[in-house]
């Protein structure tokens, strides 16, 4: 389940990181031996430099440094490089627990090759994998292809990277998809997932996703997933979407949560079903509502939504609210909404208002974004949350951009929280190996 990008095992451990970056260059060299025709890469550098001040008091500046690239055509066949990393440090004090003042972790790292024919794909290395109930970052392998008839198989297997995990041990991961379509018409498809710790079993999960669009402007998507080791659904989310209809569309939503299965194999002690815990694994949730865009032209735009929210512990509530919105293509926008949420505990009853806009002036980009929540009965004492943000970007050249936010902002576990947030941003592209004189 989806809760679980949380997670983080050893293999993400600077030393193992880096070596594995090591071992993403020394592929690039032998794919792209001297006298091959040049090779391409392009990327990202985002840095960022914030400012702000942790729960006990204690003053933090962490500067992150995040770097994505992708390097293609190496060799005679269709085979690339991706990676993706960040290295942080803390100027101040200690940002990244357990009173470390720097961190870093290889997010992905994949050789990866894509056939000419069947959609067929082979990645290796720390890889990213979505396939219905598997939203995970495997160091593995993971291929997928395309079958006769409209079937379609992926396979993944390795070790689970994982983020602050509780628990020792080796871990194993594997599983796969097999779906079957009718391009316009309708895919399905079923999923199934396996991690083992230490030989023992800790998650096995199944899914099925579903998209269907049985004539034009109306479509059907969604998904459940099952939990095999409590033997319980862990959540079933649906969504029926009909238009544009001239200047309506119709989205709605109806989904189901069962704490208990969801929940069972949580890593972190914010998810632990434990006795006094933050979740109750007696406690089950539906959220069923429809939202109703209208344009009334082509700058301005209102909608309307509506949410039943039942939980079987904390009781019923209705969610609505109205917003509209005014844009001029590339240049500016502006929007206000207003929200309520009746229900029958103190969590539950509260009001939601906001208005943001943007605005772009030549190669300037500057915004605004301002909410208030008042609470119906006081939470910790408090009564009203707000929150500010005023960001500004500058565009230095096609690939260079600076930006600045300023984040303010006041609500039941922080009486102020005052944020400042730098970043440059770098896209880049080269070519590596080509020959002088070509």
């Amino acid at each position: 389940m989806s809760i679980k990008v949380a997670k983080q095992n050893m293999s993400g451990s600077p030393p193992v990181s880096a070596v594995m970056g090591v071992i993403l260059f020394v592929l690039i060299l032998l794919l792209a031996p001297t006298g091959a025709p040049a090779v391409e890469m392009a990327g990202t550098s985002k840095t960022y430099l914030q400012s702000r001040e942790s729960v006990d008091g204690s003053k933090l500046m962490p500067l992150y440094e995040y770097l994505d690239f992708t390097v293609q055509d190496l060799g005679k066949e269709s085979i690339s490089v991706h990676f993706g990393g960040w290295l942080g440090y803390d100027l101040q004090d200690d940002s990244f627990g357990n009173n470390k003042k720097k961190g870093s972790d290889l997010q992905y790292g994949y050789v990866s090759y894509r056939a000419k024919e069947h959609n067929a794909v082979v990645n290796l290395g720390r890889v990213m994998v979505f396939e219905g109930v598997a939203a995970e970052r495997v160091d593995g392998i993971f291929a997928r292809t395309d079958l006769m008839g409209g079937l379609g198989i992926s396979v993944f297997g390795g070790a689970p990277v994982e983020t602050g995990t509780e628990l020792p041990g080796n871990s194993t991961i594997y599983g796969g998809r097999v779906s079957q379509q009718n391009a316009g018409l309708y895919t399905i498809g079923l999923s199934y997932l396996n991690e083992d710790k230490n030989s023992d079993i800790w998650r096995r999960e199944g899914g099925l996703d579903l998209w269907v669009r049985p004539v034009n402007k109306v479509e059907f998507t969604g998904s459940s997933s099952f939990n095999f080791q409590t033997t319980g659904w862990m959540e079933h989310t649906y969504y029926l979407m009909l238009g544009p209809f001239d200047k309506l569309r119709v989205n709605t939503e109806a989904s189901w949560i069962n704490y208990g299965d969801y929940f069972a194999s949580a890593t972190t002690s914010a998810f632990a079903l434990i006795p006094g815990g933050l979740l109750d694994p007696k406690e089950k949730v539906s959220i069923l509502g429809p939202e109703l865009f209208y344009a009334v032209n082509t700058n301005w735009a209102v909608s309307v939504d509506y949410k039943k929210y039942g939980y079987d512990i904390a009781g019923a509530a209705n969610y609505y609210g109205a917003k509209a919105t005014y844009r001029l293509p590339k240049s500016y926008s502006a929007g206000a909404s207003i929200h309520k949420m009746d229900g029958e505990t103190a969590r539950l009853k509260y009001d939601i208002y906001r208005i943001y806009a943007s605005k772009k002036i030549s190669k300037m980009d500057v915004s605004l974004d301002v909410m208030e929540v008042k609470y119906q009965e006081p939470i910790n004492g408090v009564d009203k949350s707000y929150s500010a943000t005023v960001a500004a970007g500058y565009e230095m050249t096609e690939k260079l951009k600076l930006g600045a936010d300023l984040e303010y902002s006041k609500n039941p576990e922080f009486d102020k929280d005052v944020r400042i947030f730098l970043k440059l941003n770098y896209r880049f592209d080269t070519e590596l190996g080509k020959r002088k004189g070509v």
